[in-house]
């Protein structure tokens, strides 16, 4: 009789707690804005007064030597790797031009050619981007996209709720207020991904030493400004954590450090799908080891490294995918290849994709808000962190991903809490229904051995054949 009153009891306050922490857990009113500045180097901050920025690590979270990012460090492959959590041989997205055999045509990102219209399948490979998991799981999870590299795309036949395509005409003032209205709208968005091409853009024209730069550092952290002024007029910057970093870093790039290809091997025996810092070579058939073996003969000398598909580096995370080329050669930092070009028509003055094993190719992080410390610095992490991390704001359970909480639980401000998120739908689910067994399970018992004869029930028949 004890036994069966206690065991009830503890049922009874187990289903009190975890209805309780459902409605805590799923039922809150925090939202999560990630902002990407492409380009913005790891150390652009010591670069320029920028009291904005400054404010956010004084009140929040901060990496002082930038994350390390995704080989390549490019701008869709490492913007997919953010929202899904997986390296570029898992999710697919391996440079921002690649060639997928299937679907036999050459992947162009939107910034090379605004009306190309690529196959849906080079995203949509069963990988699945964070706001696809916040819509699915959340009945309030609504998202919303401003030039998010892949999110133009439709993934498990899902798109962000709201998304404005990429138009680098459009004000970055304007994409701010836009993120806002959505954030404020009768049924808001409760994730929104807000970017802006700056400070990539001049890096690549000016060099990313270049006064331009350090200007366009300046207007970023205007931007900023104006974000955190807009947040507390709408009342909202209260309930919302806002995470800022980068896709990747910088390198400067000039004509007196270019590698001519054409100089190594006959440009008519291969195909190249992209080239420069990372040349992705498709031989013509039979002709593989002859190219290959022409570029092994003269890489060491010539600042790049050369690797047949197979023997490509595993810290790299980048050789078990089918869309990668059988020959990959990458070159040394600052270093540029060319092919069938003079090299009067190179004009860049910075560049990104090298070896992600470089920190200047690594970008920024910082983030503030109600769930994040104030005043905390911690070294470094990785991108792929950012995912877990993402799903645990907003409560969330996390596809399998290469990224770790707990690179990133120290950030938070109930840094004890982070696996508690797992629960927050099935598993608490879960455990919520063994609750209920355990309960019916125990009362139906005590019924069934102690209940009375009473003439009165019609169902006398059952319990008059009950033991006594």
């Amino acid at each position: 009789m004890k036994c069966t009153v206690f065991i009830s009891i503890f049922s009874l306050l187990m289903i009190t707690q975890l209805l309780l922490y459902w409605h805590v857990t799923l039922n809150n009113n925090k939202y999560l804005l990630i902002v990407l500045f492409d380009g913005f180097r790891w150390d652009y901050l010591n670069r320029t007064e920028t009291p904005h920025f400054k404010s956010i690590i004084n009140n929040g979270v901060y990496a002082t030597e930038g994350l390390n990012n995704e080989f390549v460090t490019s701008t869709l492959t490492n913007h997919w790797s953010i929202v899904t959590g997986l390296h570029p041989e898992s999710h697919g997205i391996i440079e921002n031009e690649m060639f997928d055999e299937e679907i036999n045509k050459t992947y162009i990102p939107l910034y090379r050619d605004k009306n190309a219209h690529n196959d849906p399948r080079y995203y949509d490979t069963g990988v699945e981007p964070i706001w696809v998991t916040n819509q699915l799981q959340r009945a309030d999870g609504r998202t919303g996209s401003i030039m998010w590299w892949g999110a133009e795309n439709e993934v498990k036949g899902i798109r962000p709720n709201y998304h404005m395509p990429l138009d680098l005409n459009v004000d970055y003032y304007f994409r701010i207020d836009e993120m806002i209205r959505w954030f404020t709208l009768s049924k808001p968005i409760n994730l929104g991904l807000l970017y802006f091409s700056e400070p990539d853009h001049t890096a690549h024209l000016s060099g990313p030493d270049s006064e331009n730069v350090t200007q366009m550092i300046k207007y970023a952290d205007d931007l900023v400004g104006y974000l955190i002024k807009q947040l507390k007029d709408k009342d909202l910057i209260d309930t919302m954590d806002v995470i800022i970093t980068s896709d990747h870093g910088f390198a400067s790039v000039s004509k007196t450090r270019l590698i001519n290809l054409d100089k190594f091997v006959d440009p008519n025996l291969y195909h190249m799908v992209h080239y420069t810092p990372v040349a992705a070579i498709i031989p013509n058939k039979g002709m593989e080891e002859e190219v290959y073996n022409k570029l092994k003969e003269h890489s060491e000398q010539n600042h790049f490294q050369v690797y047949k598909k197979s023997e490509l580096p595993e810290r790299l995370h980048y050789k078990h995918n089918k869309r990668v080329t059988p020959i990959i050669a990458i070159a040394d930092i600052t270093y540029s290849f060319i092919s069938q070009m003079p090299e009067e028509n190179f004009t860049q003055a910075g560049n990104h994709g090298y070896d992600n094993k470089y920190h200047d190719m690594h970008p920024f992080f910082m983030a503030f808000g109600p769930s994040f410390k104030q005043n905390v610095k911690v070294k470094t992490f990785f991108s792929v962190d950012l995912y877990p991390l993402m799903c645990h704001l907003l409560n969330i359970v996390p596809q399998p991903n290469n990224g770790s909480m707990d690179n990133v639980a120290v950030l938070l401000e109930d840094e004890q809490s982070h696996t508690g998120s797992i629960y927050s739908a099935s598993y608490l689910i879960y455990l919520l229904i063994i609750a209920v067994i355990i309960l019916v399970f125990t009362s139906f018992n005590y019924g069934y051995r102690k209940c009375p004869f009473n003439p009165k029930i019609s169902t006398t028949r059952y319990y008059s054949q009950l033991p006594s």
